[in-house]
């Protein structure tokens, strides 16, 4: 398989937030997406809360800063009018989220495809993982268990390596530095760790 110059594909990587930014205005996060849907699913017969306007918003915030750290905290300088106002837009509805993880699905499935390498598998296409799991049912506890591991990671690190690899870096959000650290930290030990199982 012939693989982009790595210069090709840092730069194909990089694009893909911002123009998914330019076309929603939105931060691209795989995690958060899911988390939304999710939560919209399971809450899915409860009525939706009623829009607040913005006027609305910043009472209910002075509100909470008042009893939450006293009065004297909201006396603190304004930023004055001049501050624009942030784009509230509503939430993404669920058959935008399901949209946006048919096309993560259909993206890779085209690459497989342009690449020859298309096919399913219930485990991965590495030498070193089928060493590893020995058989059918290792592999289905080892990808389960490596999802658990990821979807608490995600969580705990308030987001996963799109929200903080190339949106936060790109952002220089001091939290996605350390997050994005540890887990390419933790993938290169992991590495070391199974080729010393081999």
């Amino acid at each position: 398989m012939q693989y982009w110059p790595f210069w090709i594909g840092a730069l194909a990587l990089g694009a893909v937030p911002l123009v998914h930014w330019l076309l929603l205005r939105r931060t691209l996060a795989v995690s958060g997406r899911f988390t939304a849907l999710v939560d919209r699913l399971r809450h899915r017969d409860e009525p939706e809360p009623e829009a607040m306007s913005l006027d609305e918003m910043a009472e209910a915030l002075r509100e909470m800063v008042a009893s939450e750290y006293g009065v004297d905290a909201l006396e603190t300088p304004s930023c004055g009018d001049d501050v624009p106002v942030a784009d509230l837009r509503p939430p993404q509805t669920p058959k935008q989220h399901l949209a946006f993880f048919g096309a993560l699905v259909l993206g890779g499935s085209i690459s497989s495809l342009l690449a020859g390498s298309f096919g399913l598998t219930p485990t991965l296409h590495s030498s070193v993982f089928a060493e590893i799991a020995k058989g059918p049912v290792g592999s289905a506890v080892m990808l389960l268990g490596g999802g658990v591991l990821v979807g608490f990671g995600t969580r705990m690190a308030g987001g996963c390596t799109s929200g903080h690899g190339l949106c936060g870096v790109s952002r220089f959000q001091p939290g996605s530095f350390v997050a994005t650290a540890a887990f390419f930290g933790m993938g290169v030990v992991t590495s070391f760790l199974l080729g010393g199982l081999r």
